[in-house]
């Protein structure tokens, strides 16, 4: 019996090493041909050279794969000289403002972030900007997609980054807003389904600014920097901690008239984007505003096909209010590593969390983890009840997941 468990135990760390060699001949093997694939290219960019000089336009597509074999190996400062060449072909070849050197510029900027140098990562992200808006136009819709793309990259850059340092990219996403804005004002269809999407990233983006002013405060070197770059100017250029409320409104004011543009129409979407729109002023202290909202909310309610069921999913629920990452509340997250907690509440008519209490048999929390789970409740607003033309306080149970602790 005991050699059976000894041979058993055997079996087992073999699987293992066998395991962790296959992982390592797996990453030898990668790399090994990632580097047949940059000697490979090197040898065809010779050829191209040799045949058709240094600034064939045959180069571009070589240059880019072979920066980006540069880039997969990890090599960051050889693949930028590689882009910054292929960038310069570019611009000999089809102009300084050419739109064919913006793959090379977005990729220089992603080589510099993977080696957290985010001063160069944001001139060669501003640059690709102002080339688009030299060759389109500040106000041309066709500025939509690459402001779409860069609202996404400074999203990403803020989060990598720590929240302390990660203000310039908050600037940039806050002037890239206003720029859609402007566009959307001017251009949008109302009725596009895209539309409301759109408006809603400027929400977005305007809570994540205020977010960030209330956790961390403004930067202490604020001002103006001296360049003669004319969009990292307007980058650097202090921010009015109050335009985020009016902006974030406005925006979601055009969420809430697209929405009731779209055909055909959707009920369930046009009483959410009303109580969003409640939600931002309520989180902002405007409780008129908000009343009014949630008023219109439910009236709309009122002639939905299943009002009782509908107003108890939309004021019924604790709605976390949340314009940043909707999608990812915290504590909806039912993975298998987590412990549920269930925690009592009183949601109260401003939406705070007030009398929160477990159920200390059933849960065995130590002071630490109660400590994180009220810290969580406390910082957070929830939407709140709404019956008669008012807000209502309302009593609710929610749940929240506990990292498991390995035994």
């Amino acid at each position: 019996m005991n050699s059976f468990k000894i041979k058993k135990s055997h079996n087992s760390s073999i699987h293992l090493l066998i395991a962790v060699v296959g992982i390592i001949f797996a990453s030898m093997s990668i790399a090994q041909g990632t580097a047949e694939s940059i000697n490979q290219y090197l040898e065809e960019i010779d050829l191209v050279e040799a045949n058709e000089g240094s600034y064939s336009s045959q180069l571009s597509d070589l240059l880019m794969s072979l920066g980006n074999s540069y880039q997969a190996n990890s090599d960051f400062e050889n693949a930028n000289l590689v882009y910054q060449r292929g960038m310069q072909i570019e611009k000999i070849n089809y102009g300084l403002f050419s739109l064919s050197q913006t793959p090379y510029l977005r990729a220089i900027a992603e080589s510099h972030r993977a080696m957290n140098d985010w001063e160069q990562s944001q001139k060669a992200i501003d640059q690709y900007y102002l080339v688009n808006e030299k060759v389109y136009g500040q106000r041309d819709v066709r500025m939509l997609p690459v402001i779409e793309s860069l609202i996404n990259w400074h999203t990403e850059s803020y989060n990598m980054r720590d929240p302390r340092d990660s203000f310039p990219n908050l600037t940039s996403l806050e002037i890239l807003a206003r720029k859609l804005h402007v566009i959307l004002d001017e251009s949008a269809d109302l009725g596009d389904p895209s539309t409301p999407k759109k408006y809603k990233q400027i929400g977005r983006i305007q809570y994540m600014l205020a977010r960030h002013i209330k956790d961390y405060g403004l930067p202490q070197e604020g001002g103006m920097s001296i360049t003669t770059d004319r969009y990292a100017t307007e980058r650097n250029s202090p921010i009015s901690s109050h335009n985020y409320y009016s902006r974030g409104s406005a925006a979601l004011q055009k969420v809430v008239k697209a929405t009731m543009e779209q055909s055909p129409s959707v009920m369930m979407d046009q009483i959410e984007a009303v109580a969003n729109l409640g939600d931002w002023y309520l989180i902002f202290g405007q409780v008129g505003s908000a009343t009014k909202a949630y008023s219109l909310a439910d009236e709309l309610i009122s002639v939905s096909s299943e009002p009782e069921l509908i107003r108890n999913n939309i004021f019924g629920m604790g709605k976390i209010i949340n314009f940043d990452e909707p999608n990812k509340d915290g504590f909806l997250n039912d993975d298998g590593d987590f412990n549920l907690i269930e925690v009592s509440m009183t949601i109260s008519r401003s939406g705070s969390a007030l009398d929160i209490e477990i159920d200390k048999e059933k849960n065995d929390l130590t002071d630490d983890d109660e400590r994180v789970l009220r810290k969580y409740f406390k910082k957070r607003r929830f939407r709140p009840s709404f019956s008669d033309g008012k807000t209502r306080s309302m009593q609710l149970i929610l749940p929240y997941y506990l990292p498991k602790v390995e035994a």
